[in-house]
């Protein structure tokens, strides 16, 4: 029997996960005065404002609708994405820099590095096992994860994800700089290491806001997708033809769709909120993980 893996569990998930590293990386920062290991904490306490974020975020797209917004807060919750983003960038990048800058121009040398190198392997479990979640929520709702960056619903889930699989990344490549170090004994990979999580954390901030800046300015769903919306209005023998058809996310898992259709002229206002009700019945059928669809009707014959 195959559990459903709710957004919520994906992203409280990936909280006490980023709560676990910021509260072992700290200790064993102090401990060690590794570089790798400050920008592991650095990472941590980004990605658990961003975790928070997400959290508010999603609990603010569920408040009904009321008279400053007719249409809902669902939309909010790309907002919150877009702060969580910029947590990563300035907090995660910007500290691990700053320490990777540090440790590179005036090196200290590290106290009892075979710590930093287990609670990177504790690291690399806990962030693995939030990745795996993830990664399987969105698969199972994109048919597989090639196609989970192809589109853009589940943002909140899709940002828990990509933050988990950067701290897997960071995770595995500052435990081969401590190792290399360790190897080595040259502090320059430890540097390296702390800068490398940098660069990591910046790209993945830069994915994370302009999925965000996609979403808020109402990008249309992928050409496939209004394909099969098109194709599932024209099965309706009511509906003649389709002039025009927009769809866009109206929230994490809310589409709004504005057609222009030639109905049959004999049809009457119930039977044409009839033919509306049938096509949101088949946009659920096509997209099944949408919670709410709203066909809004813009066919002249309908105004009439």
């Amino acid at each position: 029997m195959t559990t459903t893996i709710s957004s919520r569990r994906v992203v409280v998930v990936s909280f006490l996960v980023d709560l676990l590293d910021v509260v072992t990386n700290l200790v064993v920062a102090i401990l060690t005065g590794s570089a790798v290991i400050f920008g592991e904490m650095a990472q941590g306490i980004a990605d658990s404002i961003g975790s928070g974020l997400l959290v508010i975020g999603e609990r603010r797209a569920a408040r009904p609708r009321d008279a400053t917004h007719p249409l809902g807060y669902a939309r909010e919750a790309f907002f919150w994405g877009l702060l969580s983003a910029v947590a990563m960038l300035v907090i995660g990048a910007g500290l691990s820099g700053w320490r990777g800058y540090q440790q590179l121009v005036q090196p200290e040398p590290l106290q009892t590095p075979a710590l930093a190198v287990a609670v990177l392997v504790l690291a690399v479990i806990s962030n693995g096992y939030a990745v795996s979640l993830s990664g399987r929520k969105l698969a199972s709702e994109n048919g597989g994860l090639v196609s989970i960056f192809r589109n853009l619903n589940r943002p909140l889930v899709k940002g828990a994800f990509l933050r988990d699989l950067i701290g897997t990344f960071t995770s595995v490549v500052g435990l081969c700089a401590l190792l290399l170090y360790q190897a080595y004994g040259l502090l320059i990979f430890d540097a390296l290491g702390a800068l490398a999580a940098a660069l990591l954390m910046l790209l993945g901030s830069i994915v994370l806001m302009a999925q965000a800046r996609a979403l808020i300015t109402g990008r249309a769903l992928p050409d496939a997708m209004l394909a099969q919306l098109r194709r599932a209005a024209l099965s309706d023998p009511r509906v003649e033809a389709v002039n025009h058809l927009a769809a866009v996310y109206a929230g994490a898992s809310q589409i709004l769709i504005e057609a222009d259709l030639d109905l049959s002229e004999s049809l009457e206002t119930r039977q044409i909120e009839a033919v509306l009700d049938q096509l949101e019945d088949r946009v659920r059928a096509i997209l099944p993980n949408t919670e709410r669809v709203r066909v809004q009707l813009n066919s002249p014959g309908a105004a009439s």
